[in-house]
């Protein structure tokens, strides 16, 4: 097993501009829309998930499909 590419930044600027408002808006809607506990803590968790990867800057659903959006082109490995 290759060690070297585990968490491997996948993640490039633009990538991550787009996790971010997806991120406000999974945070942000429940508030405005006044919506159900159950679906604003869903939404939550999935905002979370998606933060974690702006913040390590690697998506393991990247790295599965072995795509890499740094340097703000797509190419596959």
């Amino acid at each position: 097993m290759d060690h070297s590419r585990i968490l491997e930044k996948n993640v490039g600027s633009i990538d991550r501009i787009v996790r971010v408002v997806i991120v406000a808006m999974l945070w942000g809607w429940p508030l405005i829309a006044g919506l159900g506990v159950l679906r604003t803590e869903i939404m939550g968790a999935l905002g979370g998930i998606i933060f974690s990867t702006v913040i390590t800057r690697y998506c393991p659903i990247w790295a599965l499909f072995g795509i890499s959006t740094v340097s703000n082109r797509l190419h596959s490995t």
